[in-house]
């Protein structure tokens, strides 16, 4: 074969991406839902698709999280980039990048992380992660968009600090090792944001990998984005992060619930009075409510497939900050997992003071709440 038939043979870079995987096939040798998703991905038109995406994102000039335009040059704006691989810049550029997006992020995040009381917790979560190959589901309650991301990244450093060792044997980790088993799953829509101008996917690598899905939420129809390449977005990343924690040692980062915490107002309390009394079984009072949504099947089949839950109940309110963490907890059920997320609710309540309801289900507490954010 002479060299122009050598390089009419060989793939081009299209053709790897789209080379089905024979774990992509059916038993018959058809292409499976997840190939089919990839080429319906692929196909995918990526600025339009970025500016569907980027209609998720709610807040205004002063968030942390800002609109970034398309640019083909970033492979994360490709509709078929799923997942994006860590590129460590050092501890240095994590710490700055933790400061600037949350300025008490050394008090009231990393030091709880830190503190002589949670060494044994560190050590079990190392050893589990390097030396056992466990996987981790670490799990939290979702005020901000940005708080299971600074959970994550105190986690990391405490991780790395310098000065911890594991055992009698002085073993220790760095910011590669870990990394390479940190895994944060996130909105596709933070792919279309920036942060300190800099783009956030890129700063979100600095510590971990980072899993993209697309809500199936009330705010995924706003946006108008194309339900089909939403489920393909989500076929493809789950197939993606199921493979990765098949690997074991992966520590997997979520915000449980999927939709933001919603805070009423002490004002609208009275508008919930009646559902607050069937619920807790006491009058309301005029004061703030926090009220945790309920978890997705998919999320409770995640936290099930990690086996190990490491929960934390989070709070970055400047009047009521809050980083309570639990122990590492098996589970095994469903209700395990609710279990856990009622833990959440009652740690936040006693750290911060504010009551702090996690909804099982779409009770009538939760539909009065939201009517009464509504009205």
């Amino acid at each position: 074969m002479d060299e122009s038939d050598a390089a009419s043979s060989s793939p081009t870079e299209a053709d790897v991406v789209a080379a089905t995987d024979p774990a992509d096939l059916n038993a018959d040798g058809r292409v499976s839902d997840i190939e089919a998703a990839k080429k319906l991905l692929l196909d995918a038109d990526p600025a339009t698709y970025h500016k569907s995406i980027s209609g998720l994102l709610r807040g205004g000039s002063g968030s942390l999280l800002q609109p970034m335009p398309y640019s083909a040059s970033r492979p994360y704006h490709s509709p078929s980039c799923v997942v994006v691989e860590p590129a460590q810049s050092g501890i240095e550029t994590m710490q700055l990048y933790c400061h600037a997006a949350y300025r008490d992020f050394d008090k009231h995040l990393a030091e709880p992380f830190d503190a002589p009381e949670l060494d044994h917790l560190i050590s079990s979560v190392y050893h589990g992660l390097v030396n056992e190959g466990i996987n981790i589901a670490l799990v939290t309650n979702h005020g901000q968009i940005h708080d299971i991301a600074l959970v994550l990244a105190a986690l990391v450093l405490a991780l790395c600090n310098e000065d911890r060792t594991f055992g009698v044997l002085g073993e220790r980790t760095t910011l590669e090792e870990i990394s390479l088993k940190s895994n944060l799953l996130l909105s596709r829509m933070v792919a279309a944001t920036q942060v300190f101008s800099v783009p956030t996917t890129e700063v979100l690598q600095a510590m971990c990998r980072t899993f993209y899905s697309v809500p199936q939420t009330a705010s995924r129809r706003r946006a108008k984005l194309d339900p089909e390449l939403a489920r393909a977005n989500n076929l493809v990343m789950r197939d993606l992060l199921e493979r990765q924690l098949s690997s074991g040692g992966q520590l997997l980062a979520m915000a449980a619930s999927g939709s933001q915490d919603i805070s009423l107002a002490s004002g609208l309390a009275r508008k919930v009075r009646s559902a607050w009394r069937q619920r807790r079984g006491e009058e309301r009072s005029d004061t703030p409510s926090l009220h945790l949504q309920p978890l997705y099947n998919g999320t409770i089949q995640l936290m099930l497939a990690c086996h190990y839950v490491l929960p934390v109940a989070i709070s970055l309110d400047g009047d009521h900050p809050a980083c309570e963490v639990g122990g590492l907890t098996r589970v095994r059920t469903s209700e395990d997992c609710h279990d856990v997320m009622h833990w959440i609710a009652a740690a936040h309540e006693q750290a911060t003071g504010i009551d702090t309801v996690y909804h099982q289900r779409e009770d009538d507490l939760l539909t009065q709440v939201r009517a009464a954010l509504r009205s």
